[in-house]
């Protein structure tokens, strides 16, 4: 009886953490892509046929909670994709640091939308190159390409109901330098959504204590 009672409260504290995660995924990438898309609109890179929230679309921040969600439920399967166990328990300055390159990146493309898009197109490329040459960890690649393929996908079938429109789009609704955009992003995401994936450990870094090796 005793083991059964301490079975149940195991399963009990197992399903409040993915409670927890889960929600805090949803608010976590509500706020962050809430944020980012903001910048694109006041930017006058994208306009909303409904505009609720200031110029922003009432869903917008279901959507990107969604994502936050789809993001924590995805990131076990890619971690083991990418060559992992589970997902990495990411130091804080290394998740913190992705928000302001996430912004500033969503700034350029203010000023690069248009004439320059290509040129910032191959700005993006280089970047996301020059991360997984020179700082990558082992699997970036993965997530890179993922979110290079998924996330222009997405935006171009929300396009495709007239929810949105980008203001300088190249090909099916959706500018040139999107995909690299993105593709910088799944980078950004797999730092900032990692310690939220629905997995029972994470794989700590090499000069970390064992002890750390779970969160949540």
């Amino acid at each position: 009886m005793r083991h059964a009672r301490a079975s149940i409260s195991q399963v009990d504290r197992r399903r409040s953490r993915t409670v927890r995660r889960l929600l805090t995924a949803f608010a976590l990438g509500a706020a962050l892509g809430t944020g980012l898309d903001a910048i694109h609109v006041y930017g006058d890179v994208e306009a909303y046929r409904n505009e609720v929230f200031g110029r922003l679309g009432w869903f917008v921040p279901i959507e990107f909670g969604l994502a936050g969600v789809a993001s924590a439920l995805a990131m076990p399967l890619l971690e083991r994709v990418a060559g992992g166990r589970a997902p990495r328990d990411w130091p804080l300055w290394e998740r913190v640091r992705e928000v302001p390159l996430l912004i500033g990146l969503y700034v350029t493309s203010v000023g690069a939308n248009g004439p320059n898009a290509k040129l910032f197109a191959a700005g993006l490329l280089v970047l996301v190159a020059a991360r997984l040459a020179f700082t990558s960890v082992r699997g970036d690649w993965v997530f890179a390409l993922v979110a290079g393929i998924a996330g222009p996908a997405v935006e171009a079938a929300i396009h495709a109901t007239g929810a949105f429109h980008y203001t300088e789009p190249d090909f099916l609704g959706i500018p040139v330098w999107l995909p690299a955009l993105w593709a910088n992003g799944g980078l950004a995401i797999r730092r900032i959504f990692g310690p939220l994936a629905l997995a029972g450990s994470v794989v700590p870094e090499a000069d970390e204590p064992a002890q750390r090796a779970h969160v949540g």
